[in-house]
């Protein structure tokens, strides 16, 4: 088997040097993707499933991917997702990772499947939630316990992982960020005066509409229907409310925040819409902080739906080094 996985893999290596720099951020992650897709096709050696835990705001949903053997001495690693988005965005991230380590991605609440905060939470809330939910599957230290994890946040998520870095580093050993919302103070105070203040859904359909073209009409070359169709649908999980997490972003006072973080840090950014203000972020806040950019990922609303294989790669180059 292992035999015809590697041909497999290998019948589908591509000259690159027959390829031009403008086709490299479509072509080659597709064509990266699509040789993972065919070795992966192949490879039952990792246990994927999904469960819920009680938090502060009812109950939590999860995914897990993990090798079927239930062995690993590798630090687990958890994933904090995008908003308005889920956990599924990285689905198959967590079933590359999972093959050598336990990963988790869990939706953060009011979006995907966990249960909505009664009110809009700061970002002190959604990270107790996050916390409620690692103290339930066991992680931390202590007696009984099953040690610290590793945390990865991409937008909303950085400052998730930011700020349960911060409250919890008892959990906490090692905080990966990508595409930090580091916006002007005067920036914030904008987004967040434009935010609704209550149920916001416009009775012509008109943002479903909008999702569902920006989600599935508009998805990039290589990203299936089906997948993509999967996607809106977890989307919808919040109408109305889409909003909450994005008012725990503008009022997180990041510059303190990230002052408090004490764990290693690496910054991978791909070159989404984000990436002057990781760029500012890491020269004005995170200087001391690994740095490195993904030039070859562009699309920032999906990308993990090409651009895992290089994540995984450069996620497993940095956390799995010593500590210095």
């Amino acid at each position: 088997m292992k035999r015809l996985r590697d041909a497999r893999v290998a019948a589908c290596a591509v000259d690159m040097s027959m390829v031009g720099r403008a086709f490299l951020s479509g072509l080659l992650l597709s064509v990266i993707a699509l040789c993972s897709f065919a070795a992966q096709a192949h490879d039952e050696a990792v246990s994927y499933k999904r469960g819920y835990v009680d938090g502060r705001f009812g109950q939590m949903h999860y995914h897990i991917a993990q090798p079927a053997s239930g062995k690993s001495k590798l630090t687990p690693i958890v994933f904090f997702h995008q908003n308005p988005k889920s956990a599924y965005e990285y689905e198959l991230l967590l079933k590359e990772m999972g093959k050598d380590r336990v990963a988790i991605a869990i939706d953060t609440p009011g979006y995907g499947e966990s249960d909505r905060p009664p009110a809009p939470p700061t970002m002190d809330d959604l990270a107790g939630a996050m916390a409620d939910a690692l103290d339930a599957l066991g992680y931390g230290k202590g007696r009984k316990k099953k040690g610290q994890v590793d945390v990865f946040g991409f937008h909303t998520g950085v400052f998730i992982a930011s700020e349960l870095a911060v409250q919890r580093p008892d959990l906490v050993r090692r905080v990966v960020m990508s595409g930090i919302p580091y916006r002007p103070k005067e920036v914030r105070q904008e987004r967040l005066a434009a935010l609704p203040q209550g149920f916001a859904l416009p009775e012509d359909g008109s943002r479903t509409l909008s999702r569902w073209q920006s989600i599935v009409q508009n998805r990039l070359q290589g990203v299936s229907l089906e997948q993509a169709a999967k996607a809106f649908v977890e989307d919808l999980h919040s109408t109305g409310y889409w909003w909450y997490a994005y008012k725990a972003v503008w009022t997180y006072p990041v510059e303190e925040r990230f002052a408090q973080i004490t764990q290693p840090i690496f910054i991978l950014e791909p070159h989404e819409m984000d990436l002057e203000e990781t760029r500012n972020a890491h020269r004005e806040l995170l200087p001391h902080a690994d740095y490195r950019e993904i030039p070859e990922i562009v699309e920032a609303s999906r990308v993990f739906d090409l651009g895992w294989p290089l994540y995984a790669k450069e996620l497993r180059a940095w956390l799995d080094k010593p500590v210095q």
